[in-house]
């Protein structure tokens, strides 16, 4: 009741003293205070009208858990600025604008909503600790991960519609379709050849994560492309929502073969041994080993890449054969040096660092490399899994001659294809890019999870699109920004926002912080972060 009629108070009285700035006008009727000015003046106003009903103990009032840090008056007051000044400024610049309507103000009234929603509950939550910083840092890792696997999805979405301007619904089936199937093969590797013996993911973890992801980039690539040659390029000249009717029809379709082909139930992906536990500084410094190998090497190797592609460039069968050497045998060195390198970078550490026989007693450890840090080993994996893709992605899409046929296809089909261009390929090996990535993320995502079953890529497949929209719909980067932020905010945002009004269950609604989140972009930005006019066609 407390905070139902406080939010009343930070509803009424911004509107009010909104209302009566926009009555001091300009002869030619615009508002004569500027809008920042009002919005201060709404915020003071807001801070002193709660200080004064928290101190008196009003309804009306609240401190949320402030007031018990700094007292009533200062508590009230603090509590005050922070809420009322965001949306004082937001009423100012509503009602700065020349027509201020009804459904102009019920749209102030939700913007209201929100903000006193998300700036009251983490006023409450910090001011009244739960929890520990290093559990922040929990939710914030884990949100990374979660955003990565998002953002991967989302540069499906981003590319298809960059090329077509249509927004592919299928596209968490193709993400669900690689999962899926890679779970057999994993399963498959799990599984011992014999009583005693060691299953090969137990053996070789490294080439089985690697097969599994394989065989899941494959299976979606096939998915997609298959989707794009039978649904879509067909209407490629319809209007818009045919094909978007298409991809909703072609998403159920995928969706129940599947269910079909593999059952109905959810299926647990094995366990890798190796990637159980903390992330380990022994682990990071594995990291680290790999980053200076591949940075010397690869420094090393691009003499090497030259001449072969020099040599091979009058042989049109092995055009495409430097890169792959190049790449192998980068590989191979990675294989054979990175251990060596770890362990001296391991024994250099032990060396210079040394911890407190406290510190060593609390967390059973002998030496520094075995200090856990705040994260997972498959919460790394992923992260790191996740960056290199999108790395490898703007590479090929800026760097790249497919790269540079595929912005030339998204600027107009017509002049392209008279240029040379085959645009049908472009699109395919746009759609085969795309459902690389998701297979990849379907791995990454079963991996922090476990579970897959044929109904999985619904809930992703929507949130890989509300990051997309958020980052900018069609725009690479910003696919990738939404969907880090996406994660983080949905791992941060039931503790942060919702358990401080004192929500008994606040995890239950994270699905809608994610839905919320779009919501609010298509309110205070419909283009995205890093979107452009939508309605504008590019030059």
């Amino acid at each position: 009741m407390e905070l139902a009629t406080n939010l009343l108070f930070y509803i009424i009285v911004p509107i009010a003293v909104g209302y009566i700035f926009r009555q001091i006008t300009t002869e030619d009727g615009m508002p004569r205070v500027p809008w920042y000015i009002t919005g201060l003046v709404i915020g003071v106003v807001c801070g002193i009208g709660n200080a004064i009903l928290v101190s008196s103990g009003l309804l009306f009032g609240s401190g949320f858990h402030l007031d018990e840090v700094l007292g009533p008056f200062m508590g009230g007051l603090g509590t005050g600025l922070f809420i009322g000044i965001p949306n004082g400024l937001i009423t100012g610049y509503d009602m700065s604008r020349r027509r201020f309507t009804i459904i102009d103000g019920w749209l102030l009234v939700f913007k209201i909503l929100i903000l006193f929603v998300v700036i009251g509950g983490t006023v409450s939550s910090l001011a009244a600790p739960k929890y520990s910083g290093e559990q922040w840092l929990d939710f914030f890792v884990f949100g990374l991960a979660q955003g990565g696997i998002y953002a991967l999805i989302a540069l499906g979405y981003t590319l298809v519609y960059g090329i077509l301007f249509m927004i592919n619904f299928a596209h968490g089936e193709v993400f669900m379709s690689g999962a899926f199937t890679a779970f057999f093969v994993a399963q498959a590797m799990a599984t011992p050849p014999a009583k005693g013996e060691p299953a090969f993911l137990d053996v070789y973890p490294f080439f089985g994560l690697i097969i599994v992801m394989l065989v899941a980039m494959v299976t979606s690539t096939v998915v997609a492309v298959t989707l794009e040659r039978v649904a879509y390029r067909p209407l490629r000249r319809a209007p818009r929502l045919v094909p978007l009717i298409t991809a909703i029809g072609a998403s159920f379709f995928l969706q129940y073969t599947f269910r079909g082909l593999y059952g109905s139930g959810v299926e647990a992906y094995p366990e890798i041994p190796s990637l159980k536990g903390s992330l380990l500084l022994g682990d990071f410094l594995l990291g680290v080993a790999i980053l200076i190998i591949a940075v010397v090497i690869g420094w090393l190797m691009v003499p090497l890449y030259r001449r072969l592609k020099k040599q091979w460039e009058n042989t049109p069968s092995l055009r495409w054969a430097p890169f792959p050497v190049t790449l192998v045998i980068l590989l191979l060195v990675l294989y054979f040096v990175t251990i060596p390198l770890q362990g001296v970078l391991i024994n250099a550490v032990d060396g210079m660092v040394t911890l407190s026989p406290e510190t060593m007693q609390k967390l059973d450890i002998t030496v520094a490399s075995e200090y856990p840090l705040p994260a997972t080993r498959i919460q790394a994996v992923v992260i790191v899994a996740s960056i290199l893709l999108m790395v490898g992605l703007y590479y090929i899409v800026h760097y790249t001659k497919l790269g540079k046929a595929m912005r030339a296809v998204a600027e107009d089909k017509d002049v392209a294809a008279l240029m040379g261009i085959d645009v049908d390929r472009i699109i395919t090996m746009t759609f085969a890019l795309g459902a690389v990535l998701a297979g990849a993320a379907g791995v990454l995502y079963a991996l922090i999870f476990r579970q897959v079953h044929f109904f999985m890529g619904f809930i992703p497949g929507l949130k890989a699109f509300t990051a997309a929209v958020l980052g900018g719909i069609g725009n690479i980067p910003g696919a990738m920004l939404g969907g880090f932020f996406l994660g983080v905010f949905e791992s941060l945002g039931p503790s942060l926002f919702l358990e401080g009004l004192g929500i008994p269950a606040p995890y239950q609604l994270k699905d809608a912080i994610a839905f919320t989140m779009l919501v609010l972009v298509l309110i205070f930005r419909p283009t995205g972060i890093m979107g452009v006019e939508l309605s504008k066609k590019k030059a």
